[in-house]
C-alpha cells in the first residue's frame, strides 16, 4: 500500500494564478507511470499537458472539466509508490443492493476512431452552450483535436482593414462588424507610440455585444500616411474619414485629446488614461520612445506587452520617427503637457466617462480631479497606462450603459 497524497495545480506559467481544467486523461484507479500526462490545462495564453511527476494510481478527481481552479489547489488524490487501489471513487450502490466484496476498478474504453470530433473537454462543453458544431473546426491541437482557443477563434468576429483617402493622407483602419442584434457604431483612437491593433481584444468584445467598431492608425503612427504633426490636423484627417453617422468615441492617452475635438460626431465619449486634464506626464517615458529604447519605455506600461507588438511597434518608431517628434513636441516638453481638452469636455453635450488607473506612471490618476462636473470618472486599482488592456469587459459596460 501507498502513500496517499494530494495533487496540486502547478503553476504553467510566471503570470499565471489559475487555469481552466480541460480534457481529463487519466481515469479514478488507473495506474501511471513518470511523464504520462494526466490532464490537460488550458492558460490564458496556451493549452498544457500536465505530466505525472511519479509513478503511482490516480485514486480521485477533486475538480472537473472546464472548472477555474487556482493554482496550488487540490485537484487529484493520487497514491504514490503503491501498486494498487483499495478502492477507487465509486458512484453509491443503490439502498437496497448489497455491499460487493471488493470494488472493481472502472475500465476505460476509448471511443472508436471517427465516432465524433476530436476535442478537449473545455472545447466540447463551450461548444454545447454556444451551440457550435465542433464537426465543422478544424482542430490545432495533437492529432487534429479541437481546442478551446480554436473555439474561441471561431467565435471571434471577422475584422477588416483598409485605407481611407483623405485630403490629408491615406488613413489606415481596422473594423471589426458587429455580431448579432445591431446597437451603433464606435470608434477606438490610439494613444501616443501605439495604433490601431492595440484595441484588437476591446474591438472583437464589442463586436461581439452588437457594435460596428472603427479603429484608425492615427497620422504618423502604423499604416496611416499623413503628413499631420499638428493635433489639428489630426482630427481633421480623422474627421474627414469618418462615416457619415454618430458614433460612441473612445480615446486612449493621446488618443483622447483628438476624441474630445470630435464631440460634435459623438454619441458618448469614454477616455481612458487620458491626455490633456492635467499638466503631468512622464517625460522618460517620452523620451524612451523617441529614442527607441523600446524595452525601458514599455515598463512603465505596468502590462506585458507580446513580443510581436514590440517588434511592430520598434519598426513604426523607425518608420515615423522623425513625424512623432513633431506630435510629441506639441504636445509635451520636459514632462508638462502643453494641450488641455477640459473646456471641451465641459461644453459637450453627450455623456463623458474618464477612466484612470490609480498607479499609473504615465499619466497620473490625480488628474481626475481637474475634470468637470458633467464628467464621471472612474479610477481602477492597480498601476498601468491600458485601462482596455487590464479590464476589458469594464470598458465594453460604460458603452453598453449609455
Amino acid at each position: 500500500m501507498g502513500r496517499v497524497i494530494d495533487m496540486p495545480l502547478p503553476r504553467l506559467g510566471e503570470t499565471m494564478e489559475e487555469g481552466r481544467i480541460g480534457l481529463i486523461i487519466k481515469k479514478p484507479g488507473q495506474a501511471f507511470k513518470r511523464g504520462e500526462t494526466l490532464l490537460e490545462v488550458e492558460s490564458d495564453k496556451t493549452t498544457v499537458e500536465v505530466p505525472a511527476l511519479q509513478d503511482g494510481i490516480l485514486i480521485e478527481w477533486l475538480v472537473d472539466s472546464d472548472q477555474m481552479v487556482p493554482v496550488e489547489s487540490a485537484i487529484a488524490r493520487i497514491e504514490i509508490e503503491g501498486e494498487a487501489v483499495a478502492e477507487a471513487k465509486q458512484p453509491a450502490a443503490p439502498a437496497a443492493a448489497a455491499a460487493p466484496s471488493a470494488a472493481p476498478m472502472p475500465r476505460f474504453v476509448p471511443l472508436a476512431t471517427g465516432t465524433r470530433p476530436r476535442a478537449s473537454t473545455a472545447a466540447r462543453a463551450a461548444a454545447r452552450r454556444k451551440g457550435i458544431d465542433l464537426a465543422t473546426l478544424q482542430g490545432s491541437g495533437r492529432n487534429g483535436r479541437v481546442s478551446r482557443a480554436d473555439l474561441d477563434a471561431a467565435l471571434r468576429p471577422s475584422r477588416a482593414a483598409y485605407h481611407v483617402e483623405t485630403p490629408h493622407g491615406r488613413i489606415f483602419f481596422r473594423e471589426w462588424p458587429a455580431q448579432g442584434q445591431q446597437k451603433g457604431s464606435v470608434l477606438l483612437l490610439h494613444g501616443l507610440f501605439a495604433d490601431s491593433q492595440s484595441f484588437t481584444t476591446l474591438g472583437r468584445k464589442l463586436a461581439s455585444r452588437g457594435y460596428r467598431v472603427y479603429a484608425p492608425d492615427l497620422p504618423g503612427h502604423g499604416e496611416t500616411i499623413s503628413s499631420a504633426a499638428t493635433l489639428a490636423d489630426m482630427v481633421q484627417a480623422i474627421a474627414a474619414s469618418l462615416p457619415a453617422v454618430r458614433l460612441h468615441l473612445l480615446g486612449h492617452s493621446f488618443g483622447a485629446l483628438v476624441a474630445a475635438r470630435l464631440a460634435d460626431r459623438a454619441l458618448s465619449l469614454t477616455l481612458l488614461s487620458p491626455a490633456g486634464c492635467g499638466e503631468e506626464v512622464n517625460g522618460e517615458f517620452l523620451g524612451a520612445m523617441l529614442g527607441a529604447r523600446v524595452d525601458h519605455a514599455l515598463s512603465f506600461l505596468g502590462e506585458s506587452v507580446p513580443p510581436e507588438a514590440q517588434a511592430s511597434l520598434a519598426e513604426h518608431l523607425a518608420a515615423h520617427g522623425a513625424q512623432l517628434k513633431e506630435i510629441a513636441g506639441e504636445f509635451a516638453a520636459d514632462g508638462r503637457q502643453k494641450l488641455s481638452i477640459l473646456a471641451a469636455l465641459k461644453a459637450a453635450s453627450v455623456p463623458v466617462r474618464a477612466v484612470f488607473m490609480r498607479d499609473d506612471s504615465v499619466i497620473p490618476a490625480q488628474h481626475a480631479l481637474s475634470l468637470p462636473f458633467n464628467v464621471a470618472s472612474r479610477i481602477l486599482p492597480g498601476a498601468g497606462h491600458l485601462p482596455h488592456w487590464r479590464a476589458p469587459d469594464a470598458m465594453v459596460d460604460l458603452i453598453d450603459q449609455v
